[in-house]
């Protein structure tokens, strides 16, 4: 197996993290490796990802915890008999939709050297094949000189940007939405406005016909007017017109409604076989039901399928995050907890008061 320690991309500019209130203290998440294809400044990889629950699950077991030096020093330093104290320890993995995170229990020094901004980077040394697919995260290193593209730096994990905080909002979508899905997103919204608009006028060119107007008018054009004719002010044969103008409002109205239910159906069928190709446990059987709930509550609907677990590439049932700073038991701990008899909660208290000790 080859092996090579890489580093964190830089995500914002000087300016933008200037721009931007960054939090203080040290995070207790820091991103490891993004989802996907992982490309890089210096040209080596590119690098791969297939399934980030899987890799969770072979690069931490129960009870284990990955270091975090500085300046890779364990790798670079430490063969020449240098020190490389770890300044954290990664105890939990979780696969998320932007790739593998991982939380840290500070030392008091590598608390204050993250606090003090002494880094802003989290560098993973990984293990991979000879195809560039990530077999093993081996440990982490805090750094200043990213190199990895699609890492969250130090300063942002709990820092989100205000902007996109209140996009996501509007388009009823989970705070933790990738920038990438969430440009999707609107560019859909505006695909599926200008259709709108072109269905629109489609339906508003009878009414204008029928009112003695010329198609292609916009919708002012047309009120002004169906109101004159309203006063009597379209002639002799006004009557006959304003009967032929509430034949076409009903076609129109009917129109209008099958084609918002249509898009409605659109984007929750789009949305609920994207939760089933993510592998959420109980999507697939209750397909028909979720779409009709997210036809009828998109936010709701999306918010209680994002928490639900999700089936890894080996069979294993991956559990939505845990709360920042709580403790969620792996699908290894699961089973073991029950070949032992043991219930779940209980072995949750168990290992929250061994990582106390």
């Amino acid at each position: 197996m080859l092996r090579s320690s890489l580093h964190s991309a830089e995500i914002a500019a000087v300016a933008l993290c200037a721009a931007v209130g960054l939090p203080e203290g040290a995070p207790d998440w820091v991103h490891l490796l993004p989802a996907g294809e992982i490309r890089t400044g210096d040209g080596r990889g590119p690098y791969r990802v297939p399934d980030a629950a899987r890799l969770a699950t072979a690069s931490l077991g129960a009870g284990e915890r990955l270091p975090i030096d500085e300046n890779h020093a364990t790798d670079l330093a430490a063969p020449r008999g240098e020190p490389a104290p770890a300044r954290g320890w990664i105890v939990e993995l979780q696969a998320r939709a932007d790739g593998v995170w991982g939380r840290v229990e500070w030392t008091e020094d590598g608390r204050h050297l993250v606090a003090s901004r002494a880094y802003r980077g989290i560098s993973p040394a990984i293990q991979h094949a000879a195809d560039g697919t990530v077999t093993a995260i081996l440990r982490a290193s805090l750094v200043n000189r990213p190199n990895l593209r699609g890492l969250t730096t130090l300063h942002q994990e709990t820092e989100m940007n205000p902007l996109l905080e209140k996009l996501l909002a509007a388009l009823g979508l989970p705070a933790t939405t990738a920038e990438d899905a969430a440009l999707a997103a609107v560019t859909t919204l505006h695909a599926e406005k200008a259709k709108s608009l072109t269905a629109l006028q489609a339906a508003l060119d009878p009414i204008a016909v029928a009112l003695g107007l010329q198609a292609g008018i916009d919708a002012g054009a047309v009120l002004t007017g169906a109101q004159a004719l309203a006063t009597g002010k379209g002639g002799k044969d006004s009557e006959q017109a304003l009967t032929a103008l509430q034949s076409e409002l009903a076609t129109v109205t009917k129109s209008l409604n099958s084609l918002q239910e249509t898009t409605k159906r659109e984007k929750a069928e789009a949305y609920v076989d994207g939760a089933i190709k993510a592998g959420r446990v109980g999507v697939k059987p209750l397909r028909d039901r979720y779409i009709a709930m997210h036809m009828a509550d998109p936010a709701g609907t999306a918010e209680l399928i994002a928490g639900l677990p999700v089936l890894g590439g080996g069979g294993e049932i991956v559990p939505p995050p845990a709360p920042a700073g709580e403790i969620a038991l792996q699908a290894e701990q699961r089973q073991a907890a029950r070949l032992l008899g043991i219930a779940e909660k209980d072995y949750l208290a168990t290992l929250k008061a061994e990582r106390q000790a």
